[in-house]
């Protein structure tokens, strides 16, 4: 495996953690978790180039800090669409299950830049199909029916598949 191999699947695992981490932020926030005044309190960061400051007031609100807790997650989530479309860019002859993940990634990915605050799928006519996910435990996802629609995890069967999607493409990554 060359070095461009290892980058591409050590920027997927990292992804996935970043997201783990997002989502841990979102519960714990949701559970009341993280106090608020602190969190809101001024936070000056001392850079080489330049100090940047944030000033206090913002996320001093319990339901602010949630909502954006919230929006980091599908931030994140789209993070890991990226960087598993990246490990399969230049690649042919893809065995057909791991063909059927490469258009499914493509596609969060997609409707991850249409709206990252409120992403929603955007799927040209001719990549409009059927992509069945049985083989991972998985729905079949029809990308024609959820065209314009907002983007919702469960349309993808939810977080555990998209773990499975990162798995089979890993797995299948490392063997080639």
């Amino acid at each position: 495996m060359n070095s461009d191999t290892r980058n591409l699947m050590e920027d997927a695992e990292l992804s996935f953690k970043l997201l783990e981490f997002a989502i841990r932020t979102m519960c714990y926030s949701e559970l009341n978790k993280i106090d608020a005044h602190l969190f809101g309190q001024e936070l000056q960061v001392n850079l080489e180039e330049e100090n940047v400051c944030f000033p206090a007031g913002l996320f001093q609100d319990q339901d602010e800090i949630i909502k954006v807790a919230q929006m980091n997650v599908g931030a994140d989530f789209a993070a890991t669409a990226i960087s598993l479309d990246c490990m399969l860019e230049g690649r042919n002859n893809l065995p057909s299950n791991i063909a059927a993940l490469g258009k499914l990634v493509a596609a969060v990915r997609n409707a991850f830049t249409h709206g990252v605050a409120a992403p929603s799928w955007f799927v040209k006519p001719h990549k409009e199909e059927s992509i069945d996910l049985g083989f991972i435990n998985g729905p079949v996802i029809n990308l024609g029916a959820l065209n314009g629609k907002e983007f919702i995890y469960s349309q993808l069967g939810g977080f555990a598949v998209w773990y499975r999607v990162k798995h089979e493409m890993l797995s299948y990554i490392s063997s080639t």
